[in-house]
């Protein structure tokens, strides 16, 4: 194929009077300008869809909802994303600049190839970095929620602050130097260039194989423990639906997260390894086109439906776990405002009734009592009153034993809170989990 070849450069690659054109940095004069050119109106067009849907969900979630997109808690780690929302929000950036990106393609503006070759990866930088926060957002709030949890699955805060800011940075540090050289060596010295578009592309495919790989087995752990929690909450109560609501969620995210990440490091090992190839024939060339960039939009709308097409779990902030942070969480706050009515009528009811067994068995003490003292004044003899002391003792410290244990899932009572740290505890108020949204 080398043969053949009568003009090669770093954005054409020609035989005879034919050229074919790198489409990632140009579309003009060459066979598959036309549909390139089509690819990237169309791709302008759904960038500017999902970017809308994406910037009203997060203005609704962050200034109507009250949403934040980090929690600056001291106890909790350095790097500490809300999962949905920071997704959200690198999501549309990761959009926004694909749009301009596809604009700058169609237009031919900015025709270095320094400014074409930075501008077409740096936005994909971004999309990755939306999937590194959004794991790292649900390692950290699990671990934070309960050690059962956390001991179970991932390891400590910190050592996920380094994971996931290595998986976060590493792309942003090693990426942009690479399209950086190959933009810059691309008149001057074709092989450099064309050496780091190839070593880019192979830091692509490790980058998104890894992340894949870390999303499905973070993924089918979480999930097998929150479905060892579900099996210990009552079927017929509302907590039974959320947790149940919120494992599917988790199973749709996570995914759609590891189709596209696999699917994009397959389609960049390919490109990195068959470059010249895949330019010179125009089927394949222009199908990896189309892929390569509308798997990025596509997915940001697959996760926008998920967001915005589950109903019980976003008026409800967490899975039904007990955080065992101790309250010094910030996060326990503002699960707990957010509960969803169903929850809060459930344990307003349960308490009230909590309190009327409290009042009853008072009043019944009372009347032992009073029937106590009726008995030892009728009676003359002490060893009879030593005797029955004893039997009506037993009586009276019965009931307020049994409320003890009864009022400790509504009270939080602490005398048998030792016990039960291994134990994910469904109280409806104090969870933490905001996996895959909150409220």
């Amino acid at each position: 194929m080398a043969k053949e070849l009568t003009q090669r450069t770093f954005d054409y690659h020609c035989i005879g009077d034919v050229c074919h054109c790198d489409w990632r940095v140009t579309i003009t004069n060459c066979v598959e300008s036309n549909a390139m050119r089509g690819v990237y109106i169309a791709n302008i067009a759904i960038s500017a869809f999902v970017f809308v849907i994406g910037v009203s969900l997060l203005v609704h979630r962050i200034f109507f909802k009250g949403h934040r997109l980090f929690d600056t808690g001291s106890a909790k780690g350095c790097l500490r994303p809300k999962p949905i929302d920071c997704m959200l929000l690198l999501l549309m950036i990761y959009n926004l600049l694909r749009l301009l990106t596809s604009v700058i393609l169609v237009t031919d503006i900015a025709s270095d190839m320094v400014s074409r070759s930075f501008m077409y990866e740096f936005p994909w930088q971004f999309g990755y970095g939306a999937f590194a926060l959004y794991l790292v957002g649900i390692a950290q709030t699990l671990a934070d929620s309960h050690k059962a949890i956390s001991s179970g699955w991932l390891p400590s805060p910190r050592m996920v602050d380094v994971i996931g800011s290595t998986f976060f940075l590493a792309p942003f540090i090693l990426n942009n130097i690479c399209s950086l050289i190959s933009g810059a060596y691309a008149r001057t010295n074709l092989y450099i260039a064309e050496v780091f578009v190839h070593v880019l592309y192979v830091l692509w495919f490790i980058h998104c194989a890894s992340l894949a790989a870390a999303v499905l087995f973070s993924g089918i752990r979480l999930v097998r423990i929150l479905n060892r929690h579900l099996a210990k909450i009552q079927s017929s109560g509302p907590r039974y639906a959320s947790v149940r609501t919120g494992i599917f969620k988790i199973r749709a995210v996570m995914g759609i997260l590891a189709v596209c990440l696999l699917m994009f490091a397959l389609l960049l090992l390919m490109y990195g390894a068959l470059r010249d190839q895949i330019m010179v024939n125009p089927p394949g060339s222009i199908f990896l086109g189309v892929v390569w960039n509308f798997l990025g939009p596509l997915t940001t709308l697959c996760v926008e439906i998920a967001i915005i097409f589950n109903p019980h779990l976003n008026e409800n902030t967490n899975l039904g776990l007990k955080s065992s942070s101790g309250g010094k969480s910030t996060s326990n706050e503002e699960t707990q405002s957010s509960s969803f009515a169903a929850a809060g009528l459930e344990t307003s009811f349960t308490q009230s009734m909590s309190q009327h067994v409290f009042e009853d068995l008072k009043q019944q003490q009372m009347q032992y009592q009073q029937v106590f003292q009726k008995h030892s004044s009728s009676r003359h003899h002490q060893h009879n009153s030593n005797a029955l002391a004893p039997t009506l003792n037993e009586v009276v410290e019965l009931p307020s034993t049994k409320l003890e244990m009864s009022y400790y899932n509504d009270t939080k009572t602490s005398s048998l809170e030792h016990h039960d740290h291994s134990l994910m505890r469904d109280d409806d108020k104090s969870s933490q989990i905001q996996l895959v949204d909150e409220r």
